[in-house]
């Protein structure tokens, strides 16, 4: 065997220097390094992570104390956030604001692609720009592969700026970051209002959830001290891409010192590393300091052993647990898939599992106890927890909590509840591919 490995090679080597063999083998095996160090689950942290006392109640200020000292985070006060629901209402905020900037406009979506949304947001960028506004708009390698790259061209031949995260090329050297994403919603327009949400500039985040081909979805207008910390969740997404630190008034304008009805909110702008998956404990010391309900609101819901342990303790301690995610109205059947692998084990512990039925629903939300609410860019899945940039906001306040129970509310209405008995009914076929569709998106 060995003389017939050695005969294969012969014509290689007669090719070959010795040294472009050398470098040929070193090659091979980095590659296999890269491809090792992606998908195997080094770095990923411990299985399990649970508190080792009770977290005080969600909204509480011992509670807002604890997730400030735990992650290191500031506990604020600004401004009740402003609930759009679906594109229509987002649109016609947005181009108002846009429209009344007078110095610069920061814009950060996961996805951009070409389409009517598209050209009346750019069409309106374009107009500050030749009124003399800055404009920077940054995009995510894979989120906005199907970007209209032409109309960006004109759109910087008018002096705006663009970057784009990471890339998508196969570069031995990237690869190991590359899979990371920016999912961050922050549209920052003078420093001073902001937007985040799910909403991303495509056709489908049109119209307002009236049928199937329009998109289900939440964005929140806010002004102020959360205005100004989603322009530093734009402004390191920037500065990591061009080099460009953002800084001055007009980018941080001074805070109001009288907010209009005041909130007390934690801002949180997420970069996961393989030893450092803040997210994951953001959420779970939202879920461990719940004591009579919490909603969850996802499009993507993968939850991994430790959410699945609080929320199914919680529902057994009798506390109201409600999962509102997609139906088969998706943009993705095998995320779809391997949800319902889950939903068994937690429909036992009592969690109420909702699929909302008229088109498909991409909002992110999360409410605790009438009194803490979560909202921002994050998905309930691997990727936000622990790979993808993502930015929320957690909100103590009742006022605003109610407003977003009234939405979910209405929104369950149009939604199918999972019953127990049927759902344990399904086939083998079904079983089966949602095993095979968890171990095939479990890694992302």
């Amino acid at each position: 065997m060995v003389r017939t490995l050695d005969a294969g090679l012969a014509p290689l080597r007669r090719r070959l220097a010795w040294w472009a063999i050398v470098l040929l083998i070193f090659g091979g095996v980095a590659a296999i390094t890269v491809v090792v160090a992606l998908f195997l689950p080094f770095g990923k942290g411990p299985s399990l992570f649970a508190p080792n006392a009770q977290v005080p109640p969600a909204g509480s200020p011992r509670f807002l104390s604890l997730v400030s000292n735990v992650l290191t985070l500031p506990v604020e006060t600004g401004s009740r956030p402003l609930v759009l629901n679906n594109g229509d209402a987002f649109l016609r905020a947005l181009l108002a604001d846009i429209d009344g900037a007078k110095s610069s406009i920061d814009f950060m979506v996961y996805i951009w692609d070409d389409g009517k949304f598209s050209d009346a947001v750019l069409r309106h960028l374009e107009d500050k720009l030749k009124a003399g506004v800055q404009v920077r708009v940054a995009l995510d390698a894979y989120g906005a592969v199907t970007a209209p790259l032409r109309k960006f061209e004109q759109f910087r031949k008018l002096g705006g700026k663009t970057m784009t995260f990471h890339s998508l090329m196969p570069l031995p050297w990237a690869m190991a970051r590359d899979h990371k994403r920016n999912h961050r919603r922050a549209i920052v327009i003078d420093g001073r209002v902001a937007y985040t949400g799910g909403i991303a500039i495509s056709d489908p985040w049109l119209g307002n959830a009236r049928n199937s081909s329009e998109w289900r979805d939440m964005m929140f207008r806010v002004e102020g001290p959360m205005a100004a910390h989603l322009q530093g969740a734009f402004g390191e997404v920037w500065q990591l891409g061009k080099g460009e630190l953002l800084a001055g008034d007009r980018f941080y304008p001074p805070a109001d010192s009288h907010p209009r009805d005041p909130v007390k909110f934690v801002p949180f702008a997420s970069a996961p590393s393989p030893d450092l998956f803040a997210m994951e404990d953001f959420v779970l010391l939202s879920l461990q300091g719940a004591r009579r309900s919490i909603a969850v609101v996802s499009p993507y819901f993968l939850p991994d052993e430790s959410l699945r342990r609080v929320l199914c303790a919680k529902a057994r301690d009798g506390l109201d647990v409600r999962i509102l995610v997609p139906n088969d109205h998706n943009d993705n059947r095998w995320v779809r898939l391997a949800s319902q692998h889950f939903y068994a084990e937690l429909l036992r512990s009592g969690v109420k599992i909702y699929e909302y039925q008229p088109t498909f629903i991409h909002t992110k939300l999360l409410i605790v106890d009438g009194a803490w609410s979560v909202i921002g860019s994050a998905n309930m899945d691997n990727r936000s927890r622990k790979l993808n940039d993502e930015v929320v906001l957690g909100v103590a306040d009742s006022a605003f909590a109610r407003q977003l129970t009234d939405v979910v509310n209405a929104d369950l209405r149009r939604a199918a509840r999972i019953d127990l008995a049927q759902w344990e009914k399904r086939g083998f076929w079904q079983r089966a591919l949602e095993t095979f569709a968890l171990g095939s998106v479990q890694q992302y």
